[in-house]
């Protein structure tokens, strides 16, 4: 009897050394920040204007790709990119340079902590982030916001996709393109390390949450759900549920053997036409 008490009460100890463990330790498990190494030379991004400002957090640089059309001020509309866990705002410059419409501006948002930011993520800091780096951009535009966020759009990827709901649930946008989106960070967490242990999440992005949020707005911002179905990262059961729960505001898209990471690359193209609208209820694939 006691053998067996010993065994339980070692057991005991190890799940609370670990959970305090995970507790603790959580955001190297959610965040991967970076900073830019050789492979960044910023010479060779034609058009792109780092922004300059402050928050609680420190020092903030993040990134505009002015519309090709330069005698436009105001980008018609202006795309904010949020990226996943382990990406920097220059990694979307390829695929912002590539969009076809002239009139179109992005805003590439760095993360606290990543790229040249100071300071940690989390969903606050980040949300700060973003509305400080429009309000330098409408500062550098020499427009009022109001002006600026006129025709605003989001495309978020991975935990991106979080980044931009927590934005879209608080400010009026046009359009919403959600690429690998999970359900909430805390499903992501419970299927990862499982229960109980997956309740001490704190940063807890809630997509379906802030989904039901903007599902009251009206008008109803276009929303555009995009998922691999060999996504091992956040299973595309996870992108299927969100566009079920929402069927009157969600359009629904499977890329056919694309992984988490490989979306992108095998279709910028689609996801580009998606952004202009072209994505049809007859694509649905849920």
């Amino acid at each position: 009897m006691r053998k067996l008490l010993t065994v339980l009460l070692a057991i005991l100890v190890g799940l609370t050394g670990l959970a305090l463990f995970l507790f603790v330790f959580q955001r190297q498990f959610i965040y991967f920040p970076r900073s830019y190494d050789r492979q960044y030379d910023f010479k060779h991004y034609r058009g792109l204007i780092p922004l300059e400002y402050q928050t609680p957090e420190g020092k903030q640089t993040s990134f505009y790709l002015s519309p090709d059309n330069n005698s436009t001020p105001v980008p018609e509309p202006l795309w904010i990119l949020f990226g996943g866990n382990a990406a920097l705002a220059l990694d979307w410059y390829g695929f912002a340079a590539g969009y076809s419409d002239p009139k179109a501006g992005f805003l590439l948002i760095e993360y606290p902590g990543y790229g040249k930011c100071e300071g940690k993520a989390s969903p606050d800091t980040i949300l700060v982030s973003t509305e400080q780096a429009l309000a330098q951009l409408a500062l550098h535009l020499q427009i009022n916001k109001e002006q600026l966020t006129k025709h605003l759009h989001i495309l978020g990827h991975s935990l991106g996709t979080g980044a931009g709901l927590q934005y879209a649930a608080k400010h009026p946008v046009e359009q919403i393109v959600l690429v690998s989106p999970f359900t909430s960070l805390l499903d992501v967490a419970c299927r990862t390390v499982g229960k109980p242990i997956c309740y001490l999440l704190q940063h807890r992005f809630d997509n379906q949450a802030r989904l039901e949020e903007i599902a009251s707005f009206s008008p109803l911002p276009q929303v555009q759900i995009i998922h691999g179905t060999l996504d091992r990262v956040i299973p595309v059961q996870m992108g299927r549920r969100l566009a079920h729960q929402f069927p009157q505001m969600i359009v629904y898209l499977e890329i056919q053997h694309a992984n988490h990471n490989q979306i992108f690359s095998l279709s910028e193209q689609e996801i580009h036409s998606i952004m202009q609208g072209n994505l049809m209820k007859s694509n649905q694939k849920q």
